[in-house]
């Protein structure tokens, strides 16, 4: 994410880590690095973490088809840094 985020500096997405459930904690020491608070904009901010079971629920929704992407807000899970 911070080689993206050097070469696209502008970027205004939103990021998420999919990952499994029992990486957790290391997905959250790696955003804790500090390459990601020292990016422009802190990307350790923008970054959050997301189950692969998540993602799972999420494409099994019925209407995923008429839903906006904010429907990504219940899954993510992130830390304040």
């Amino acid at each position: 994410m911070a080689d993206l985020v050097t070469l696209v500096p502008n970027i205004a997405l939103p990021m998420h880590i999919v990952a499994p459930e029992e990486r957790r904690e290391k997905v959250f020491r790696e955003i804790n690095r500090p390459v990601f608070h020292l990016m422009e904009g802190n990307l350790a901010k923008r970054c959050t973490f997301i189950t692969y079971d998540s993602v799972l629920s999420l494409l099994n929704m019925e209407n995923l088809k008429h839903m906006n992407d904010s429907v990504i807000d219940e899954y993510t899970e992130s830390r304040d840094y």
